[in-house]
């Protein structure tokens, strides 16, 4: 029963996360479903490392998930780069595994720490930039409990 649970839940934050934060649900389900594949809390294939099977295992959710987050979120969507990108990332996804064939776990695990190292820093330095700036345009109040109630009607 825990197991399950906990796959609920990793899959609720993975998805929370990634429509908040436009991550893939790599960031978190990667290190997650390592650590649990690792300790045996969940099964997997033993013929593989567990960092592989979490990493195709992210690969599959990360679209359904992706699609309804990008759907939500009100943003209009680019569907040009869509059309013309997705052929290129199919084709970029395919080498990229197959490259991973060749990588020991270990490797895999160094390369995915450096590049969220990078990839944080370079996020991190901007927001600090923006935040000192003041708050962007775009930017939503999160709504009140008076705003979710709608307009007061006036009675006559």
């Amino acid at each position: 029963m825990w197991p399950y649970f906990g796959l609920v839940m990793l899959g609720l934050v993975a998805g929370f996360a990634s429509a908040l934060l436009g991550i893939g649900g790599g960031v978190i389900l990667v290190p997650m479903l390592t650590f649990l594949f690792a300790r045996g809390w969940v099964e997997h294939t033993a013929d593989f490392a567990a960092v592989k099977v979490a990493m195709a295992t992210s690969l599959a959710y990360i679209v359904p998930v992706a699609l309804a987050g990008a759907i939500r979120s009100k943003a209009p969507i680019q569907w040009q780069f869509v059309v013309l990108a997705v052929p290129a990332g199919v084709l970029g996804a395919y080498l990229g595994a197959l490259t991973k064939e060749h990588l020991p776990a270990a490797q895999l695990k160094l390369l995915f720490a450096l590049l969220m190292l990078v990839v944080s820093l370079r996020l991190g330095a901007k927001g600090w930039q923006e935040m000192r700036a003041g708050p962007l345009p775009d930017a939503l109040p999160w709504p009140t409990e008076a705003a979710a109630q709608g307009p007061e009607v006036e009675e006559q």
